[in-house]
């Protein structure tokens, strides 16, 4: 029998519950440490899904562990990523990569020389679970739609505009809000995810204009505010942006945090020379509608239902147990943060603006 792999998390917040529940479920597979600037918090986790141990400090969890999952805010993945790839232990980051891509720059050149040791490094845009986005980068990739013209996509949420994720004064929600509590944004947070799904299936992005807005938020009261509790509400949370593709075809990617009606909602259509292709993970994350050769003639859609894809998670220690990597990786990490990069720069600037390089 293999050796168990034994996973640290650093950071015991939201979405490290997620990461412990995930884990927990793959064989061979043990949570051997957590770590959290709050040791209660840290405690209440471990005794919650039983994690072995408690770490005092990053050179304590790194003594404990084969690999590591990097949870905390956004703004605090550089520091950790880059001592967890210098110890020669795996490294599975929460997105976005970084907050600047000056720091994504750093982490994917110690991600890159990692790996030449045979570490395993990845970055979470959980959405590459869904078979429907596998399959519609296959199909463009094969070139079944011809020449690609027209790409739209969404990702929406409602928080600021519904309870049903809680009032946006809770913890989980609250930090997203601003930039002093490490939050890029709706931008950084799920625009991250969009970039990753739209590019992926569409390819490489020539230039693009963004908008971003940052509204006043509505308190229990009914009124608007920009503070909470003496802390600004300055993160932006409603976004648009324009893309041409490297291959031509234009785009429009939107994301906002006040989409009445969409709970948790990724969308996507591309349309082509030869065919079109749409998915909507709100419907199914295995179903990918197809308008392909002569069907186009009638726009007639055909739905197929895929099998289920595997997890962000399950590739990662398959990875890990293989030598072999997977996608995607640090470098695709600080891609998407070129991407992020170029969009907060054309908001300030209000013109179309060229990425930088990653690399």
């Amino acid at each position: 029998m293999s050796k168990k792999i034994r996973i640290g998390i650093i950071g015991t917040g939201g979405m490290a519950h997620a990461h412990a529940d995930q884990f927990k479920h793959i064989p061979g597979v043990e949570l051997g440490s957590c770590l959290d600037i709050v040791p209660e918090r840290a405690q209440a986790y471990a005794e919650k899904y039983q994690v072995k141990h408690v770490a005092r400090d990053l050179d304590e969890l790194l003594g404990q562990v084969d690999a590591v999952s990097i949870v905390t805010p956004d703004r605090y993945h550089a520091t950790p990523s880059l001592a967890v790839l210098r110890a020669g232990k795996h490294l599975l980051c929460e997105k976005p990569l970084t907050v600047t891509l000056a720091e994504a720059r750093q982490v994917a050149a110690a991600a890159q020389k990692a790996a030449r040791r045979g570490v395993i490094h990845m970055v979470n845009f959980s959405y590459r679970r869904s078979a429907a986005m596998q399959k519609a980068m296959q199909v463009v990739a094969a070139g079944q739609l011809g020449g690609l013209r027209h790409v739209h996509s969404f990702y929406f949420q409602s928080f600021l505009t519904s309870n049903a994720w809680g009032h946006w004064t809770k913890e989980s929600l609250l930090w997203r809000l601003q930039t002093a509590a490490g939050s890029g944004g709706v931008l950084g947070d799920i625009g991250c995810h969009i970039l990753d799904l739209t590019t992926a299936v569409a390819g490489d992005v020539a230039r693009l204009r963004c908008a971003l807005r940052t509204f006043p938020k509505i308190d229990a009261q009914g009124r608007e505010c920009t503070q909470w509790r003496g802390q600004k509400l300055d993160a932006n949370d409603s976004a648009v942006i324009e893309i041409e593709f490297v291959n031509g075809a234009l785009g429009v990617v939107q994301t906002s945090r006040w989409a009445t009606g969409h709970i948790n909602h990724l969308r996507l259509e591309a349309h082509g020379t030869q065919g079109a292709l749409r998915l909507d993970l709100d419907r199914d994350y295995r179903q990918i509608d197809l308008c392909l050769g002569p069907a186009k003639d009638q726009a007639a859609w055909t739905t197929r239902t895929l099998p289920e894809a595997p997890s962000i998670w399950q590739r990662f220690i398959r990875a890990i147990r293989t030598g072999r990597p997977d996608q995607p990786d640090i470098p695709r990490g600080a891609q998407i943060q070129a991407y992020l990069d170029v969009c907060e720069r054309s908001a300030r600037s209000g013109r179309w603006e060229k990425p930088l390089r990653w690399a």
